[in-house]
């Protein structure tokens, strides 16, 4: 089955070439297709398909997580031109350097592959040709991933290639939502920002209806479905696929993008109402000094992830060799962490995060979050989506007084005193500066930071020093091949 799931990666990466490949939905062959979905097991190979496809450097495990988002952000030292022109392009925001419009425009043909791909699935169990008899309510479960990733997928390319949302016009054009595999172009159109709302409010209220019901992470012990040897025992599911739902789109991560989505929108009511569901019900909770000595990306508190076995292969000497693009100078670090303030920060203290080693004799402030450091292996995890996200979601959107309940309970858990900050949340201008220091040292490497500045379409980083964001620079463009589907 293995060699299955790694073809239709090889098919999915042959589809990419041809005019319009920005977004080749078209079906893998038809054989092939007879083929996989004949049984359950194909159906579940062909998801694991796209969960790896995620996984792999043009998209989660590194462009569009380490890479792009945060370079833009400022996150790592900008190089020179000579010494990287992509990177530095990138960073000046400059989409039209070849090598920066190359990458752009093949994460946005990444994406929408793997859109397609999990189209393709739904389209073949929705028709369920092969008449395949699912076990232990699988279908259903496959279903609800399905439409959670595939609204998950459509709200990141919405954050980048969309409009900065207090200026988004309800019938603009934004991007394609595409729900269906076809070859007709007038599906394939950039639909309104409006449509797009729809459209990924009806994806995430079908994926969390479906989810709550049949997702065992909705019902069983968290700690034991991460054992497969307590499947079939208690409340624990007697397929041992259904374990381990930290790393698929599961029932928390459904409510997690509820709250990242209308937080996003701008619609604080229910951004509040589903951070909270999954905060207020607590199981599974903010990393604390404890629990981070087994996970530098705080695996106990993903609600989604994606593993790449061969992470460290991809990245490590970018973070740690004498010619590292992703670092930092120290003494920035030390700023973004408030060193001088913070002594006890569970992410800085004990060189936990951060430690300068030397490579052939250069001195390299290493980030260790990703690839471990002399006390913690990497997990080889990247995180989507953490509990840590719907505190601060709480934090922003709340009233102010309500706010400074999540806000304690938060900075106790990194191992620090809220007090010390407590001016800082004086006023909702306050809360702001508050949140932006917050999101550098939480999703540091993650590609966070950038929505976060984009959301607020702040005019200008200040750290680690001042950057002036040009003219429409938050709105990342298009493939030159979509300007026949607007």
């Amino acid at each position: 089955m293995k060699k299955i799931y790694y073809l239709l990666l090889s098919l999915a990466t042959i589809s990419l070439s041809g005019c319009n490949d920005w977004l080749d939905v078209s079906p893998r062959s038809q054989i092939e297709g007879d083929k996989l979905f004949k049984t359950e097991e194909g159906f579940k190979q062909a998801l694991n398909g796209v969960y790896i496809k995620l996984g792999q450097s043009s998209l989660y495990g590194e462009q569009t997580s380490m890479y792009i988002p945060e370079t833009l952000a400022q996150m790592w030292t900008i190089p020179s031109m000579n010494s990287n022109l992509a990177m530095y392009s990138l960073g000046n925001y400059d989409f039209t350097e070849n090598s920066t419009e190359s990458t752009i425009s093949n994460t946005f043909k990444e994406y929408y592959n793997a859109i397609a791909q999990l189209n393709d699935i739904l389209a073949h169990l929705k028709e369920n040709k092969g008449g395949v008899n699912f076990e232990y309510n699988n279908d259903k479960l496959i279903e609800g991933e399905i439409l959670g990733l595939r609204a998950f997928l459509h709200l990141d390319i919405l954050r980048f290639w969309g409009p900065i949302p207090e200026k988004a016009i309800n019938d603009e054009s934004t991007i394609p939502y595409v729900t269906e595999i076809t070859n007709d172009v007038s599906k394939l159109r950039s639909k309104s920002w409006n449509e797009v709302i729809a459209a990924l409010e009806n994806d995430l209220n079908e994926s969390e209806n479906i989810l709550k019901i049949y997702d065992p992470i909705a019902y069983a012990d968290l700690d034991s479905l991460n054992i497969t040897n307590y499947v079939g025992q208690g409340t624990m599911p007697k397929d041992e696929w259904q374990m381990m739902r930290k790393g698929r789109f599961n029932y928390y991560a459904a409510l997690g993008t509820k709250a990242r989505f209308y937080h996003w929108i701008g619609n604080k009511d229910l951004a509040v109402k589903y951070a909270k569901l999954v905060v207020d019900e607590n199981k599974i909770p903010l990393c604390t000094e404890s629990t981070i000595q087994k996970s530098l990306t705080m695996y106990p508190e993903h609600l989604f992830d994606i593993e790449n076995i061969n992470l460290l292969d991809i990245i490590k000497d970018k973070y740690a060799s004498s010619i590292a693009i992703y670092t930092q100078n120290k003494s920035n670090v030390e700023s973004c962490y408030e060193s001088t303030i913070h002594t006890n920060d569970i992410r800085y203290t004990n060189s936990r995060y951060w430690g300068e080693k030397k490579y052939n004799e250069i001195t390299v402030n290493t980030f260790y979050k990703f690839i471990g450091n002399d006390n913690i292996k990497s997990d080889k995890r990247i995180p989507l989506l953490r509990t840590a996200e719907m505190y601060l979601v709480l934090i922003e959107d709340l009233p102010l007084e309500e706010a400074k309940t999540y806000f304690t309970t938060y900075r106790t858990a990194r191992g620090l005193s809220s007090s010390i900050d407590e001016p800082s949340m004086a006023s909702d201008e306050d809360r702001l500066d508050r949140l932006e220091k917050e999101y550098r040292k939480e999703f540091f490497g993650e590609g966070q930071t950038f929505f976060f500045y984009k959301k607020h379409n702040y005019s200008a980083l200040t750290w680690p020093k001042t950057f002036n964001i040009p003219e429409n620079g938050y709105v990342i463009p298009k493939p030159d091949g979509m300007s026949n589907f607007e």
